[in-house]
């Protein structure tokens, strides 16, 4: 037998040799601390087998002489070194048996180094059976999280030598504890080692190829990567945290006028080629992308090149994450559209001139469809999408601004549908005060307040059977929405001060100009209310967005108003069509019918005139005005639009603008800025106005 255990020993020490080497060398050229530990492991053994006495030590008597105590520290540092293999290997997070592995293997070969009578069973043995029982449970941990966590190809082979450890570690128990074997002092573990560098060496190897082949095809991938992003006819901008440059393309360099891309590394992207309000917006969506790794909006900016010359950018912004997913830079993807833009602003100018010619020819009426007058694709989409779903009874939900002609459309889907001859009641939820909404509503029992001198049925009661149309849903209070909720579920409710469940059948029809799913993440409209209410929503295009249509709506109009006050006029001068056909119309249909009433009234002749247009909008930016408080006028309105007119708190007017909320209202009161549909003889501020909805 000492001849097998001799031999058994130095083909352990030829194979922890091969892989000790290889794997120390390894270590150095890549720093990787796992071949590191399994190197030493290797050279520990071949010393351990090759220091005299060579192989195992089969005469094991204390006191223990110099060459045996050298020996024996091999085996302990090779022991002592496993566990920190397998946490490497595995990437096992908890270190704390490794350390206590550590100690064990320190204490045992002190007590060893200490043992001078002989005994059967000495303490240091023991000690040792306490540190092999430590990296069997190690080992078993490590290679179960691996299993959990999906590296079931790396846990294999840590769990087979983990068996072969564990069987080994079984004989050991019985060597020590029992007199069942009788091995005295030689160890069966130590035969676990050929098999753990054998297996173990292998597995690292695999691994280092597939490293390396995952590495050759990242290479290439970048290769690509950086081919797409110098040669793309794109600009490619990547930022930091604070908005400086750390990446550009070779094209993007060259549309920004400079000749290298060390010339723009490092500038401040917001505040070199953004003017201070883009750069403002901007500095506040990449913020808010360091904060999420959604998807961010495509947004249109116009930059400044070296030269002067204006660009129009399409951005694409992508935020990047490290590892662990934390948001590190953004990176915008922009295509150049100036020139696109230059033709389809040509295009609108030529559209106009169109309109202008169409609306001096016309003298045919316009078609009407339920009072809704227009031909352009957006409104006739809103239409199809009525009629749809008018037969059915299905929620609507109606979005749109203010005086686009929702409750028109609420008429059209009652008219269309199989309740057509039953009652149509109609709710402006933004007219009622807070304390009487419930009783316009669900209506009161007698005696249930002091005025209550007898019972009143309230808007669903008399819609029953038939619609209601709740005009301004949004600014229905959080308390209510509860109620009107039960009602769109199971068509119950009580009156005040009743205990009798009231039970109605009731198409429910909603409208807002509000945007219901801002206000539920805000906190202000509940998300079960809302879902129920949003079944089939149809959005109607504000008339900035069809002004195809204005020519058919100011003849419409005009011929309304001529037979209410008894006017005969045929024509419209060019001067104030072109200002109608300039105009944005924020107040939509309802401002524009109103302003042909006006110019009914005070027309005189044959052609409408618009006199009291210069007068109404004195402060107003006319065509080809560019004096410096027009300018800054221009300025604010966009921001406050693109703000949903809010002034104070995170991403208001006031702080992009860096304003002081008071100063920036004393600007706009200055320059006369107004929220649309704002009568002239209320003032409020334009953050009332976000909290109560329009007037």
């Amino acid at each position: 037998m000492e001849v097998f255990y001799t031999s058994f020993g130095l083909v352990t020490a030829g194979v922890s040799l091969a892989m000790g080497s290889i794997y120390l060398f390894l270590a150095i050229k890549k720093g990787e601390r796992t071949y590191l530990y399994f190197g030493l492991m290797g050279i520990a053994l071949v010393f351990f087998f090759l220091t005299p006495p060579v192989g195992f030590i089969l005469l094991d008597v204390p006191p223990y002489p110099a060459n045996i105590l050298v020996k024996r520290i091999f085996i302990f540092s090779y022991y002592a070194l496993t566990p920190w293999f397998i946490l490497g290997y595995s990437q096992y997070p908890r270190k704390g048996l490794a350390y206590a592995i550590g100690i064990i293997a320190l204490a045992c070969y002190a007590v060893m180094y200490l043992t001078t009578d002989s005994a059967a069973k000495p303490a240091w043995a023991l000690l040792s059976v306490l540190a092999f029982g430590c990296t069997l449970t190690l080992g078993i941990l490590a290679a179960r999280w691996q299993f959990m966590n999906g590296q079931k190809k790396r846990a294999y082979p840590l769990a087979v030598v983990m068996t072969i450890y564990g069987l080994l570690f079984l004989l050991v128990i019985l060597n020590q504890l029992t007199p069942v074997l009788n091995l005295q002092l030689f160890f069966p573990m130590h035969f676990h080692a050929l098999l753990f560098m054998l297996i173990m060496g292998q597995r690292l190897a695999s691994g280092l190829l597939e490293k390396y082949a995952l590495e050759q095809s990242l290479r290439l991938s970048e290769g690509k990567w950086h081919s797409f992003m110098q040669h793309a006819t794109f600009m490619i901008v990547e930022q930091d945290r604070e908005g400086r440059i750390t990446f550009v393309n070779d094209y993007g360099v060259n549309l920004l006028g400079y000749s290298n891309a060390s010339d723009v590394l490092k500038l401040n992207w917001f505040d070199k080629f953004l003017s201070p309000a883009d750069g403002n917006y901007m500095r506040n969506l990449v913020r808010e992308a360091h904060h999420s790794t959604g998807t961010l909006p495509v947004v249109k900016t116009p930059i400044q090149a070296k030269d002067g010359q204006e660009l129009v950018i399409a951005w694409s912004n992508f935020p990047i994450t490290d590892a662990q997913g934390v948001v590190q830079t953004v990176m915008s993807i922009g295509r150049d559209i100036t020139e696109e833009e230059k033709a389809s602003a040509l295009v609108e100018k030529l559209k106009n001139e169109l309109l202008k010619e169409q609306i001096m020819l016309s003298r045919q009426p316009p078609m009407e469809n339920h009072g809704l007058v227009g031909e352009s694709k957006g409104l006739g989409y809103a239409i199809q999408k009525a009629e749809q779903v008018a037969t059915t009874l299905a929620p609507v939900l109606l979005e749109g601004e203010t005086g686009v002609g929702k409750e028109l459309f609420a008429s059209l889907i009652h008219n269309d549908s199989l309740r057509s001859d039953k009652p149509f009641v109609k709710v402006n939820c933004g007219a009622l005060p807070k304390e009487l909404i419930e009783d316009e509503l669900f209506g009161h029992e007698k005696g249930a307040f002091t005025s209550a001198s007898q019972s009143r049925k309230g808007r669903f009661e008399l819609a029953d059977g038939g619609t209601i149309f709740l005009d301004e849903i949004g600014e229905l209070p959080l308390d209510m929405q509860p109620k009107l909720l039960r009602v769109l579920q199971s068509g119950e409710f009580e009156r005040i001060g009743g205990q009798k469940t009231i039970r109605v059948d009731v198409r429910i029809l909603a409208a807002t100009n509000r945007n219901l799913s801002f206000e539920v993440q805000q906190g202000n409209f509940r998300s079960d209310l809302y879902y129920r209410l949003n079944v089939f929503p149809i959005t109607i295009p504000p008339l900035r967005n069809r002004k195809e249509d204005l020519p058919l709506l100011i003849r419409h109009f005009m011929d309304q108003n001529c037979k209410t006050y008894h006017r005969e006029l045929e024509q419209i001068s060019r001067a104030n069509l072109e200002r109608l056909l300039a105009y944005d119309w924020p107040g939509n249909i309802r401002e524009l019918r109103n302003v042909i009433e006006r110019s009914v009234i005070v027309s005189q002749g044959k052609t409408l005139q618009l006199d009291w247009w210069v007068e109404e909008n004195a402060g107003k930016l006319p065509a080809g005005d560019h004096s410096l408080g027009h300018v800054e006028r221009d300025h604010i309105i966009a921001v406050m639009e693109r703000c949903h007119w809010k002034i104070n708190g995170e991403n208001g007017a006031a702080e992009i603008l860096a304003m002081h909320p008071n100063t920036l209202r004393s600007k706009m009161k200055k320059l006369d800025i107004k929220r649309p549909g704002l009568s002239e003889d209320i003032e409020t501020s334009p953050d009332d106005l976000q909290r109560r909805g329009p007037l």
